[in-house]
């Protein structure tokens, strides 16, 4: 009896101990990636963005108002889906889809207008061979204001880089095609210009840091009216690809 009473004992602390192992082992969490939304579509107080990916449409935030910019961290997934709604009587501006990889980054560029609204989505990526990303800076820009001008961007007093030059309102297409960030060493505090074809300046904006290890994306929008004059924008990426 006695010996039948430590066989059960044994068994009995042998299957807690197993249960204490399953209970203390943490499940595998998703992967997860990142991505940042920027509103730049003038004809709605906001927009809501959805994504699906693999559990049904998910709202990301509560609605994201005009120059609004919000990160989020999401899981990876292959076939994702993205759908932005507008504050004007639901009207759906975009509807695409797209593949998430595992920790990498991606922002999403909503502006135009109802009647066209334009979208595209980056790959917010390094150039190739970039060694150390925490050792130099990085800039890229985009045209998203309502203007028939090709603008310019200017860093403080030197030449324009001239992937910043002339560059008419985005696609989709040009959108994507400048996505890579144009390496830079020159850093410090800067007075941001941004001038049309002729010369005029349409906005201006200053003290923007850009220090080593910093990654931004400079847009402009806006259409020049009193309501929504020309605006110089700024996105501060929390990583790079």
């Amino acid at each position: 009896m006695k010996a039948n009473f430590i066989v059960c004992l044994s068994l009995f602390t042998g299957m807690v101990l197993v249960a204490g192992c399953i209970k203390d082992e943490e499940p595998t969490p998703d992967v997860r990636s990142g991505v940042t939304v920027v509103n730049s579509f003038l004809e709605a107080e906001a927009v809501l963005h959805r994504v699906d990916v693999g559990l049904g449409l998910q709202s990301l935030g509560q609605g994201l108002g005009y120059r609004g910019i919000d990160f989020y961290a999401i899981p990876s997934h292959e076939n994702c889906r993205l759908e932005i709604i507008s504050s004007n009587e639901s009207a759906q501006l975009v509807d695409t889809a797209f593949t998430i990889e595992e920790n990498k980054y991606y922002t999403s560029f909503l502006f135009g207008t109802e009647a066209a609204p334009l979208h595209f989505l980056t790959d917010d990526r390094l150039p190739a061979g970039t060694e150390d990303p925490t050792a130099i800076a990085g800039l890229r820009f985009f045209n998203l204001a309502e203007t028939p001008h090709r603008v310019t961007l200017q860093i403080a007093t030197g030449e324009p880089i001239p992937a910043f030059q002339d560059r008419p309102t985005e696609t989709s297409e040009t959108g994507q095609g400048a996505a890579e960030f144009i390496l830079t060493s020159n850093t410090g505090t800067h007075v941001l210009t941004v001038r049309d074809e002729n010369g005029g300046q349409l906005a201006r904006r200053t003290g923007v840091a850009l220090d080593p290890g910093d990654y931004l994306t400079i847009f402009l929008t806006g259409n020049g009216n009193d309501s929504t004059p020309f605006y110089i924008g700024i996105v501060r990426h929390r990583g790079v690809n």
